[in-house]
């Protein structure tokens, strides 16, 4: 896979535009889509993405929280089959280009022949709602746009923005249906207050390596940890605010700590890997601390119980 981030018309291509947040399943089918037909062609199958998500420039207070950081997202493209990755930055230069000037800017700056337009996909400042529409406009520029079939395999339908739904819901299964994998959370383990260790429940403190991180609903999850050794370990993880040990009228900030069963070792300073997979409850307050570590007992069989069955 090559990663393109400056003109380039080395050679003739096909190519679909998106975000590819995730590389879910959905886009998985539309790049096997865009191989099919590249082959037929004799092209290169390009993907056309963005160095951030759009939202971010355009309306910053509604911009999501990413299911993958770039680097992990551009290794998903490749491994789903894109031969070239285009990748454009978000400014706003491109986002004041209509549909027209920016079918032109693909022909004249990365050679692309055809254009797979996804299912519900729509780009450009005065985004067309037709299909024809782009399609006229890409004949006028040499473009051939076609449409790519929806998909309808597990999990549809399937969006970025679905399964945004069901990571702050709850639903880690359901977002992983979709995923084709399990959510994962890449984070640098730092320290913390250290509470847990007095209690027998001793925590690694994740801070999310990308900022920009979707960080799935509070409560507690079964979970595995990935250490840095590779080694794929049971755990559960909460997500909170700690609201028992946390001043009522100070609270702190959100945290995610991750309870690796059996596992001894340093991790501070370590990035860890954290796969979601079931939601277990939600974040309460206890009476007290034993109260609450008499739940994390419950909570930690009830993990290693639905681990075994992952």
């Amino acid at each position: 896979m090559r990663i393109i981030t400056g003109s380039d018309r080395s050679t003739r291509r096909i190519a679909a535009v998106g975000m590819y947040d995730g590389v879910h399943l959905g886009h998985k089918f539309l790049i096997e889509y865009l191989r099919l037909e590249a082959a037929s062609r004799g092209l290169t199958p390009a993907v056309i993405t963005f160095s951030r998500h759009p939202l971010s420039l355009v309306r910053p207070l509604e911009a999501p929280g990413l299911l993958t950081p770039l680097d992990d997202r551009l290794r998903l493209l490749g491994q789903a089959g894109a031969d070239d990755v285009i990748m454009l930055t978000f400014n706003d230069s491109l986002r004041r280009k209509t549909a027209r000037e920016f079918l032109n800017m693909l022909r004249q700056s990365y050679g692309i022949e055809t254009l797979v337009l996804g299912f519900n996909n729509r780009f450009g400042h005065d985004r067309p709602d037709a299909f024809d529409v782009y399609k006229a406009l890409g004949a006028e520029i040499g473009i051939e746009v076609i449409a790519a079939p929806e998909y309808r395999g597990v999990g549809a339908p399937v969006s970025s923005s679905v399964i945004r739904h069901h990571l702050l819901s709850g639903k880690p299964e359901k977002a992983a249906e979709s995923l084709g994998q399990p959510y994962r959370l890449r984070g640098i383990v730092t320290h913390g207050q250290s509470l847990g260790r007095t209690i027998g429940f001793p925590t690694a403190n994740v801070e999310p390596t990308d900022k920009d991180s979707l960080i799935p609903k509070a409560g507690v999850y079964a979970a595995f940890v990935t250490t840095p050794d590779g080694v794929r370990r049971p755990a559960m993880v909460n997500i909170g605010f700690r609201p028992t040990v946390s001043d009522p009228d100070a609270p702190g900030r959100l945290s995610i700590e991750a309870n690796i069963f059996d596992f001894i070792g340093y991790l501070y300073d370590e990035e860890v890997t954290v796969e979601f997979i079931r939601f277990l409850r939600d974040e309460k307050r206890f009476p007290s601390v034993e109260k609450l570590t008499e739940q994390l007992r419950a909570d930690a069989a009830k993990a290693r119980k639905t681990l075994t069955r992952s």
